[in-house]
């Protein structure tokens, strides 16, 4: 029998690999705040707050119904599991949630200990408002309505740690809107690969790839 380290798990996007326009700081995220994730992560269900911000002095913006994905990585390259919590949000924050398992028979490799990360990607488009009188570098048209922002946050993992707490979740309902317009945090198509000459665009109602990116010829 073929096992794989992801096998666990329905999707696997390699996030902190797709090509995007424009890198973000852990340290100053500028579009993504995540809370409540503890310090260290050990065996269980660990819940946390992903909250939209908008930025007032930035030269772009998060597109409106943008598709917001993330995804959790261990030392040793294996997906951990994580998702949307259903619940319901009504002050732009969406609840989420990072599952470390530990399955032999499901999966080809055990999640290190050590440090990880968790990866989110969305779509920015220019903000206008910005670009008057200045010579602000507008998005290229490879990146436009693709995932073409990302920030790559470092987590610790410690598996049998004792105490590893997070927030508890008492509701069962999610609404896919924040405060800042219809954000959908459902995991779908991402951007394609380095070597691509255009960016997946997206259907702004069911979020679907709706194009067959170009990748760019080898070079002879």
């Amino acid at each position: 029998m073929e096992f794989s380290s992801t096998a666990t798990y329905a999707n696997r996007y390699d996030l902190d690999e797709i090509d995007v326009f424009l890198e973000g700081d852990s340290t100053n995220p500028m579009f993504f705040s995540v809370n409540g994730l503890p310090n260290q992560l050990s065996f269980g269900k660990h819940y946390f707050y992903l909250d939209i911000l908008k930025p007032k002095k930035q030269d772009y913006k998060l597109r409106n119904n943008s598709r917001i994905l993330f995804e959790f990585k261990s030392s040793n390259n294996v997906i951990i599991k994580s998702d949307v919590a259903k619940l319901n949000q009504r002050n732009g924050v969406a609840t989420c949630f990072v599952e470390v398992l530990q399955n032999p028979l499901r999966t080809y490799e055990e999640i290190k200990d050590g440090e990880g990360t968790l990866t989110i990607v969305g779509s920015l488009e220019n903000n206008h408002r910005r670009f008057k009188g200045r010579n602000a570098q507008i998005i290229p048209k490879k990146f436009q309505y693709a995932m073409n922002y990302r920030c790559v946050f470092p987590i610790q993992i410690r598996k049998n740690l004792i105490n590893a707490d997070s927030p508890k979740v008492l509701q069962s309902k999610h609404e896919i809107k924040t405060s800042l317009g219809s954000f959908s945090f459902a995991k779908n198509s991402v951007t394609t690969r380095k070597n691509a000459l255009t960016g997946t665009i997206y259907d702004s109602t069911k979020g679907n790839a709706i194009n067959i990116p170009i990748k760019s010829k080898a070079k002879s």
